[in-house]
């Protein structure tokens, strides 16, 4: 009993893992059963059309024998010999269940004789229109048949009613009607219905054998994919081994593998994303906590009035003066970085003169260049040509000045700084090139991320936000910064600009 509920569980099991299989068998099975009953009906039904055409073909032609042979008796007045004929007549009744009656025309200014008539036909003795159809025989001389159901017989009869006509005259003097009983036993209905429903069932044991042969397939490669989708549900993004690539389930693992691939670059981007965060609040963290260390310090310190001297006390105002400016630099940085990272930050377009941008950063260096005496040269196309580009004015100066102002950091004494526009075609290209300590081969890839700073002494002061801000503005403007940098020789950035050939929109 334990053995058998196990063997049930276990079906009802398999049925469950193997629905799509079963239901696709059961929709073969559907669609064969209903193909086997159409054609069933549809042979039946012309089986019995060409049964009824074929034996009134041949009862036609045994009603002319007849018909010719009666003729012939009665012309030569061969009574005898039509006796011993009638004998046949009553044998081919016997054995094709056909009733053969010979009948005369009243009608007929000469019907057949009496003793050649075997049978009267009226209303009682044969239906309606198997009578009419003699009628019309003895009206038209010709062969008239009907099939229906008879009330007479009890059955469907086929009724074929032949002319006899005399010798001469032509005249129809009687017919011979033939009445076949017409039945599915007769036609071997039953035995056809019985070989079509043996067929059916056959067909169907067989299409059970080849689908549970051939529905291993499915079911592996269904469990495959199933297998599949649960490893990428578990983040294990390992390579899809693709068996027949172009096969309907070969498509789908290749799908899943393109679907793998990305999931496991989202995955690996999100894990970047997630350090690149973790680095960025702890490199945030250490930028603020230095100054407000010393701010506190300083604050605690004149808080307890230790120092008296007003000169030193002076002093300490100036320090945190200057320590809450460095925080309000890197705060303000760290949200114009926010920005321009922000994939739904757009920036206003108009045209702009780069000839105008350097001319007003220009008064800003050059102060900031006096200490270390910064030589500048400044080269542009000729003086007609504004040099249009489309951007934000603000914010091309602001990336401009990043760039300048690092040049004057890492320039020496009475160092030189070129700012060189070059028109190209209709684009602009803008080179700032110094020749101070230049940068490290090691440290040129990673000039642009987050808090980078150089170990420099002149760069004790960077937020490591300045060059990563400027590229952010240039992405903006659909440009980038290309650097080319070689130790104790100089750095040179480069950016390209399209021009702005039309004002019309902008008026």
């Amino acid at each position: 009993m334990k053995k058998s509920r196990n063997s049930f569980y276990s079906l009802i099991r398999w049925i469950k893992h193997n629905d799509v299989v079963l239901k696709i068998y059961a929709s073969f099975v559907i669609v064969l059963v209903l193909t086997g009953v159409l054609t069933s009906l549809i042979f039946i039904k012309l089986y019995q059309k060409n049964y009824i055409a074929s034996h009134t073909k041949l009862l036609k032609n045994q009603g002319k024998m007849i018909a010719k042979r009666v003729k012939g008796f009665e012309k030569n007045k061969k009574q005898e010999r039509f006796e011993r004929y009638h004998v046949y007549i009553d044998e081919l009744e016997r054995a094709d269940s056909t009733d053969v009656w010979i009948v005369a025309n009243p009608n007929a200014a000469e019907p057949l004789r009496e003793s050649y008539v075997n049978a009267y036909v009226d209303d009682k003795s044969v239906s309606e229109n198997t009578l009419d159809a003699v009628n019309q025989t003895f009206e038209k001389g010709r062969v008239f048949h009907n099939s229906e159901y008879d009330d007479v017989y009890g059955t469907v009869t086929l009724s074929v009613s032949v002319p006899i006509k005399r010798s001469g005259t032509g005249e129809v003097c009687g017919a011979i009607l033939l009445v076949s009983m017409i039945n599915k036993q007769t036609m071997g209905i039953d035995d056809g219905k019985y070989m079509i429903v043996l067929s059916v069932a056959f067909s169907v044991i067989i299409a059970l054998i080849v689908a549970v042969v051939f529905s291993g397939n499915l079911s592996k490669s269904i469990f495959r994919l199933s297998n599949h989708i649960s490893l990428l549900a578990r983040e294990d993004y390992r390579t899809i081994e693709v068996k027949k690539p172009h096969s309907q389930i070969g498509l789908l693992e290749q799908s899943l593998g393109r679907l793998s691939k990305k999931l496991k670059k989202a995955s690996e981007e999100r894990e970047q994303l997630e350090k690149v965060r973790r680095d960025f609040f702890a490199n945030v963290s250490h930028e603020l906590r230095t100054p407000i260390t010393v701010i506190r310090g300083y604050t605690e310190t004149l808080s307890d009035g230790v120092i008296k001297d007003h000169d030193k006390v002076e002093e300490m105002y100036g320090r945190m003066l200057l320590e809450c400016r460095g925080m309000e630099r890197l705060v303000e940085d760290l949200f114009i970085l926010s920005k321009m990272q922000n994939p739904d930050f757009q920036i206003e377009m108009e045209p702009v003169s780069l000839k105008q941008i350097f001319d007003d950063i220009r008064r800003s260096v050059y102060e900031l260049g006096k200490e270390k005496k910064i030589q500048w040269k400044l080269e542009m196309p000729k003086e007609e040509d504004p040099c249009l580009i489309l951007g934000d004015y603000g914010r091309l100066r602001q990336m401009f000045f990043v760039i300048l102002d690092n040049a004057i950091k890492f320039s020496q004494e009475n160092g030189v700084i070129e700012i060189q526009v070059i028109k190209e075609d209709e684009h602009f290209q803008v080179c700032i090139r110094d020749h101070g300590v230049g940068i490290k081969s090691e440290e040129l890839p990673y000039i642009f991320e987050k808090f980078y700073t150089s170990k420099m002494r002149q760069n004790t002061k960077g937020t490591g936000l300045g060059l990563m801000i400027a590229r952010g503005i240039a992405l903006k403007h659909g440009s980038d910064i290309r650097v080319e940098s070689k130790e104790n020789e100089g750095s040179a950035f480069y950016f390209v600009f399209d021009e702005c050939t039309s004002l019309e929109e902008f008026e």
